[in-house]
């Protein structure tokens, strides 16, 4: 059995804007989306929105949480004085096993 760290991980990443932000940090979001998809290890990454509620939420599928890791702190490095200061706190991060039961098309 692999070990936490190596095996595929399913990131869900929940951000929410300030009021009035959220239209700047979508059009942003969208255009650094191409950074995040290039990242060593990330396999493939869906947005879905909610404008009534500010807020934006990533699943992002990723070698496993070393490659997602690495990812975020140069987001952090890119991107952060932008979260500061459209984003309502911090990002909610969670980590979860990928499994694959055989039923994609």
């Amino acid at each position: 059995m692999k070990g936490l760290l190596t095996m595929a991980i399913t990131t869900f990443v929940t951000l929410k804007t300030k009021d009035g932000c959220f239209e700047e940090f979508y059009n942003l979001a969208k255009k650094e989306l191409a950074f995040t998809r290039k990242s060593k290890g990330c396999k493939s990454i869906l947005v879905s929105t909610n404008r009534e509620t500010n807020t934006l939420k990533f699943v992002e599928f990723w070698d496993n949480e070393v490659s997602f890791s690495e990812y975020f702190e140069q987001r952090v490095e890119r991107s952060g004085a932008d979260f500061e200061r459209l984003l309502k706190g911090l990002p909610e991060i969670e980590h979860y096993a990928t499994q694959n039961w055989g039923y994609e098309h």
